[in-house]
């Protein structure tokens, strides 16, 4: 009990929270109140989701200030962030809102990355989270406030504010979530060949 109480710090418990409650709560919002199209309804969405997505920098950051930070709440952090992020554009392409093959793109980096880090704990190698990851995370949670939030306008022109922010979001966010998953698989694979070669595995023909 005692050793559940100190794995079980605020900062943890924020995350868990986030992980429980953001995947049910964010698509029930959004699938069932943007089709409305109102103005003030998209900005409170909004405004929700981000509140959410805030309390990443929130577990993290306290956790590092009061010296709490355990290792479940390392490995539930990452996954809270993903289910948030998946679960709000799983919701906006059945509300209509974006395009699924963007999705499939986003969601398919965040697995990749996901089984790809897996795989590198089981052999203990550490891919540390990288500052162009940390970009992308902060573009594509401005990307989909800025979708969720964004009532459509009829005649609006392809050079409209809208779209100039619509698409610059949207291509950032694409480009760098293909560009980190492809620096993570090939430090993943340039940890695991030096590896390889400083421990011939054993299956290794004599």
């Amino acid at each position: 009990m005692k050793k559940w109480c100190e794995t079980l710090t605020l900062p943890t418990l924020l995350t868990l929270v986030r992980l429980v409650i953001s995947p049910i709560v964010i698509p029930f919002l959004l699938v069932y109140l943007l089709p409305f199209n109102v103005f003030l309804i998209n900005l409170f969405l909004a405004i929700i989701f981000l509140l959410f997505a805030l309390t990443d920098f929130f577990d993290g950051y306290y956790a590092r200030k009061w010296g709490q930070v355990t290792h479940l709440g390392s490995l539930l952090d990452p996954i809270a962030d993903k289910f948030l992020l998946c679960a709000a554009l799983i919701a906006l392409v059945a509300a209509e809102k974006i395009y699924f093959y963007w999705v499939i793109i986003l969601i398919g980096r965040e697995f990749f990355v996901m089984g790809l880090r897996y795989i590198a704990s089981e052999k203990n190698i550490d891919i540390p989270v990288s500052w162009l990851a940390k970009i992308k995370t902060a573009l594509e949670i401005g990307y989909i406030a800025f979708v969720i939030a964004y009532v459509p306008q009829p005649g609006v022109s392809i050079f409209s504010y809208f779209n100039i922010m619509y698409y610059g979001l949207l291509f950032g966010t694409l480009s760098l979530s293909l560009y980190t998953a492809y620096c993570y698989y090939m430090h993943f694979l340039t940890y695991f060949i030096n590896q390889e070669i400083k421990n011939p595995s054993v299956y290794d023909d004599k």
